[in-house]
């Protein structure tokens, strides 16, 4: 018979598979096993070892009795009449039987999905939970599945072994795409004084383009203020290749995303000669001109570069970002200067900004692709929701270059309770351009919690209905958003309607018998979160704009808001440090737990920082405003 999602192989493991049949009786597993191989490549082979390993087992020379056979195998030999065409150089199968264990699949990736099927089994075998004989079938719902990482203050700390874990993470829920962010400026947000500018990766031929980044902060430990300058961990390294090579390893493709037009400040500061300009020809200092050959010249130097020196063996997508392009303020000593990122200059009035926009976007692809990029993709919102750019003239003339089936469109909205009428895959599938969906699996970490649960299963049932072929979330990686990056991973591998609420309870299962001690704290801390609590953010005050004087008074300019709310905010505060006590101490019990698989303590860690922070912002807000009365 086929187990419903009602009974699940294992708790909580996720992506849910899409077919188990019970086979009869209980397998009998072992921690130690006998791995063998056919027409596995070496590089899976070793990828499967690393994930048996990461889940306890074993892998022994000498077994007889317990053994994991896998094979790759003739695509002929499978029966995928139900598997769609794109779907099965992904689709596994994977048998259990007594002490034997087998893999099967036409393809490389498919072995090790199911890999990782087997070491989320045997993490729950370790927890003592029993494991019927049976078989599993799987696949895919969507070919492109994944995380973005914007570049922010996190990922610009992070070395080569904080972006292998985050790797390890997606391949155990069979994401196969992770896109970080190499290039992106809010000029406006002035969390160090300056705009806030992170470049990733060195530019060869140009020592002057670089994000330095100042910290200060105080040491409980050796009471004293601490400062320290540093540039990314990626950029001073210079380690791209290596992700990209250890993604490949785990069936995991990292792509590239580069700011192309809008969230650019730092180059086009540092390089006066390719930003855009005023009628009167003096640089914006923020923005391209676009139109300018000195401008497409480096812009294909800078790229060409990054296509050479990371991705030696090729590269299948390319994102080209182009958001948000919108006046920003990046002057360092001048935060309140606007400044435009469209060109007045001559050379670049000589058509409509939309017009110039187009012919920018059809020469970045055709450039991308002429130097061996398979797809190259780009946010949606200037051409649909900041201009009337997409429209049937531009994409006939990506068709009579050739190009339309090399562009992808990322529809990318944030909110929780509605999508947008001009963010939708379907608008570019009408005019025969591909599409993913960007749900937000987690931001702001640097700052709070953020819950975007309801956003995933808003725009994955889009991307469903619309016929999306991707969903790459628009994020930062944080363990305790493990819920949110396991939801989209579900979705977008299993195809399934379940809700975000139903999902919550089917993730807890992880936690065994701490299931309603986990929700009980996910509880307790989204409670925590009461409406005052988000003037508390020192973030908020970090922006400049018109008529604010800057930098901001903090905690003044909250305490005022605070003070000018109805009811008794000092009060709605101490009960949510009340709320937020009550989360940490569930998440604190469940992270002692040595017995939990690595990655399940440290979403819980994460969370139960989360929660102190919470705790510590209300209490102190909540003092400070009795102080205030």
């Amino acid at each position: 018979m086929t187990v419903s999602t009602a009974r699940p192989l294992v708790p909580g493991l996720v992506p849910e598979p899409r077919d188990i049949t019970l086979l009869g009786g209980d397998a009998d597993l072992c921690q130690d096993v006998r791995l063998v191989t056919s027409d596995v490549l070496p590089m899976q082979r070793k990828a499967m070892r690393g994930i048996l390993t990461s889940a306890g087992i074993r892998v022994v020379a000498n077994k007889k009795k317990y053994v994991v056979e896998a094979k790759v195998v003739a695509a002929a030999e499978f029966d995928l009449a139900d598997v769609p065409e794109a779907a099965r150089e992904e689709y596994y199968e994977l048998e259990i039987q007594g002490s034997l264990i087998f893999i099967r699949a036409p393809g490389q990736h498919g072995i090790l999905w199911g890999t990782q099927t087997l070491a989320a089994i045997f993490r729950q075998v370790a927890l003592g939970t029993a494991i019927p004989n049976c078989l599993v079938r799987d696949w895919p719902n969507l070919p492109d599945r994944g995380i973005f990482v914007e570049c922010k203050w996190g990922p610009d700390r992070m070395d080569l072994l904080d972006w292998s874990l985050v790797i390890d993470r997606m391949a155990a829920l069979k994401m196969n795409r992770l896109g970080i962010g190499l290039y992106g400026c809010w000029g406006n947000c002035r969390f160090e004084g300056g705009p806030t500018e992170f470049l990733m990766v060195p530019v060869p031929g140009h020592e002057e383009l670089k994000s330095e980044k100042h910290l200060r902060w105080y040491s409980p430990t050796e009471k004293a203020w601490r400062e320290e300058t540093y540039l990314p961990a990626m950029f001073a390294a210079n380690f791209l290749g290596d992700v990209v090579r250890n993604g490949a390893e785990k069936g995991i493709t990292v792509i590239p995303f580069v700011n192309s037009l809008g969230h650019n400040t730092l180059i086009p500061r540092l390089m006066p000669e390719i930003s855009a300009k005023t009628a009167d020809g003096q640089p914006t200092g923020v923005g391209y001109s676009i139109a300018d050959p000195k401008t497409r010249e480096f812009i294909e130097a800078f790229y060409g570069s990054i296509i050479e020196r990371y991705y030696p063996e090729g590269i299948d997508f390319f994102h080209i970002q182009m958001d948000e392009v919108w006046p920003d303020y990046p002057d360092p000593n001048d935060p309140a200067k606007v400044a435009s990122p469209w060109c007045e200059a001559p050379v670049s009035k000589a058509r409509s900004n939309e017009e110039n926009l187009q012919d920018y976007v059809l020469w970045l692809v055709k450039m991308l692709t002429d130097k061996g990029v398979g797809k190259v993709v780009m946010w949606n919102d200037q051409l649909t929701r900041h201009m009337d750019a997409l429209d049937a003239g531009f994409a006939a003339a990506l068709e009579q270059a050739g190009l339309k089936d090399r562009l992808i469109l990322h529809w990318w909205w944030y909110s929780n309770d509605a999508l947008n009428d001009k963010t939708h895959v379907a608008i570019g599938k009408k005019l025969g351009i591909e599409g993913w969906v960007a749900p937000m699996t987690c931001y702001f970490n640097w700052s709070r919690y953020d819950f975007r649960r309801p956003n995933i299963e808003l725009m994955m049932g889009m991307a469903k209905e619309e016929g999306a072929r991707g969903a790459i979330s628009y994020a930062v990686h944080d363990p305790s958003h493990a819920d949110h990056e396991a939801l989209l991973a579900n979705y977008a591998w299993s195809g399934t309607d379940v809700s975000h609420e139903e999902f919550e309870a089917y993730f807890a299962g992880r936690y065994g018998q701490g299931k309603d001690t986990y929700l009980a704290g996910i509880a307790a801390l989204r409670a925590a979160h009461v409406a005052p609590l988000a003037h508390c953010y020192q973030y908020t005050y970090s922006y400049t704009g018109k008529g604010v004087a800057f930098p901001r008074a903090y905690p003044e300019e909250a305490l005022g808001r605070l003070a000018a709310l109805e009811g008794d905010p000092a009060a709605d505060l101490r009960q949510a440090a009340a709320k937020a006590a009550e989360a940490a101490e569930a998440f604190a019990a469940l992270a002692g737990r040595e017995d939990y698989p690595e990655t399940d303590r440290a979403c819980v860690r994460s969370l139960r920082a989360n929660a102190e922070r919470v705790r510590g912002l209300a209490t102190v807000f909540a003092a400070l405003l009795d102080q205030r009365a």
